[in-house]
């Protein structure tokens, strides 16, 4: 299926993945777009710090992956997906030019993460893709130029947030953003009221031309949060730790470049340490050949940093199981 583009010749996908204005020509798509077209940011929702985690280290992530985990951790996958090559990898980069590839669609996939913690209760990573998103659904948080913009007739659901959570007796505790792009909200319509999301700084701050097109589809996605917890990454020694529950069990680590408050999650589960990306890295070629994601990105070479330092960590302790953004190894 052929991915759909504005008629000024740059995919609309582009700007609700990245939400990020580089060049003009994404000017110019937007002003087609909206009609009184202003800056705004990612969202309307108020940003709260948040109370749970506290600051630490790599020094100390490392320390604790010695000890056995306590964490069940399961991988869920929400749906089947396809986007343009290019803003998944930088196609650009000479690793990418020698191996010839070129832009085309790519199958993705879009994960929910559950962490069942032995105290603290049940944790998602990232939050899935809701009912509302069923090809038999009546209503819908996106708009009609975001859904056609990022093709939602090729997203093919496989389990929805509400089936899994349904599966916890106990309830949902939280969502662990790796990071605010729709693709990563779209299960947070089927958790409760008032269900509590954390995300790294700067990710509803950005503030540019394309959260005109997207700024209202972003509010109805979260809306159920009512209010957006940032992690108080902190400390001048990058790149900056959380240990979230202060008990070396679940880890943030502050990953920015595919925007600003992108988080990699570090969890010492029953079954080994795993390590969530989030987009700092897309595809299982672009982690293999060390690649940083391409043009949806906010910032290309706080990518590059970030998926240096997250690989650094996997070659430390190779028994580290690596989860990507949007495809397995």
């Amino acid at each position: 299926m052929k991915i759909k583009t504005l008629k000024f010749a740059m995919p609309l996908v582009q700007l609700v993945q990245s939400v990020t204005l580089a060049k003009p020509a994404a000017l110019a798509a937007l002003v087609a777009m909206v009609p009184l077209l202003s800056a705004c940011e990612t969202s309307t929702l108020k940003t709260v710090p948040s109370k749970l985690g506290q600051a630490s280290s790599m020094q100390q992530l490392r320390a604790s992956l010695a000890a056995p985990g306590t964490v069940v951790f399961t991988k869920h996958l929400s749906a089947n997906w396809q986007i343009n090559l290019s803003g998944l990898l930088n196609l650009e980069h000479p690793k990418a030019i020698e191996a010839g590839l070129e832009e085309r669609a790519e199958p993705i996939e879009i994960y929910l993460y559950s962490l069942q913690h032995p105290t603290k209760g049940t944790y998602f990573v990232d939050s899935g893709v809701s009912e509302k998103m069923l090809p038999n659904s009546d209503t819908s948080d996106l708009s009609y130029g975001v859904k056609m913009a990022m093709d939602t007739d090729a997203l093919k659901v496989r389990k929805t947030t509400k089936s899994i959570a349904s599966t916890f007796p106990d309830g949902i505790n939280g969502v662990f953003l790796t990071h605010i792009h729709i693709d990563h909200i779209l299960g947070v319509s089927d958790l409760p009221k008032g269900v509590a999301v954390y995300l790294g700084p700067g990710d509803v701050q950005l503030s540019n031309f394309a959260n005109a097109a997207v700024q209202g589809t972003t509010d109805r996605l979260l809306a159920n949060a009512k209010v957006l917890r940032q992690w108080g990454f902190e400390g001048s020694t990058k790149p900056q730790v959380i240990d979230i529950f202060g008990d070396g069990s679940v880890w943030a680590i502050h990953s920015p470049g595919h925007s600003p408050g992108t988080t990699a999650y570090v969890v010492n589960s029953t079954t080994g340490p795993h390590l969530l990306t989030g987009d700092a890295s897309h595809t299982a070629w672009g982690w293999k050949h060390q690649v940083e994601p391409g043009t949806f990105s906010a910032n290309i070479p706080q990518s590059v940093t970030s998926l240096n330092v997250l690989a650094e960590l996997v070659k430390e302790f190779p028994q580290i199981h690596v989860h990507l953004g949007h495809q397995s190894l």
